[in-house]
């Protein structure tokens, strides 16, 4: 959350300055258009949401002993509005509905990316019990 503050916190020209490299090997790779930027900064709404929802849904399944996917987009979701509150403070920022949109489908996506996960650990530990059993029953068998 801190380093959401922090980036939120630089004025237009600076977050500009910031993302121009990015954009320069976008641009070299898809040409100079409108398109280019859209992507580099919408792409960075949204991957600075997808984490801090992959951290929302780990502290919240370390502390529940549950997953709690909703609460983590939520969680996340009001964290963007007060970040683009925030930026309304901020020389040459502004608040943008699209942003918080944007930013609430990062938020979305880090739940998918932390329930995927999580399931792919419990399959794989699931089938490795299977395994163990199915092990002591044919040993068991043997004798």
């Amino acid at each position: 959350m801190g380093v959401i503050f922090w980036l939120s916190s630089r004025t237009a020209d600076e977050s500009s300055a910031q993302s121009d490299s990015i954009l320069q090997w976008l641009i070299n790779v898809f040409g100079s258009n409108i398109f280019t930027e859209f992507i580099v900064r919408k792409a960075a709404h949204c991957l600075e949401f997808t984490g801090l929802s992959l951290l929302f849904n780990i502290a919240l399944f370390q502390t529940n002993k549950k997953k709690m996917p909703v609460w983590a987009i939520l969680l996340t979701s009001l964290y963007a509005v007060t970040d683009e509150i925030h930026q309304l403070f901020v020389p040459g920022r502004s608040c943008q509905f699209s942003d918080w949109v944007i930013d609430t489908c990062g938020a979305i996506l880090g739940a998918l990316v932390f329930l995927t996960v999580f399931t792919c650990f419990e399959w794989i530990k699931h089938r490795r019990g299977v395994g163990k059993k199915v092990n002591k029953f044919i040993d068991s068998q043997d004798n």
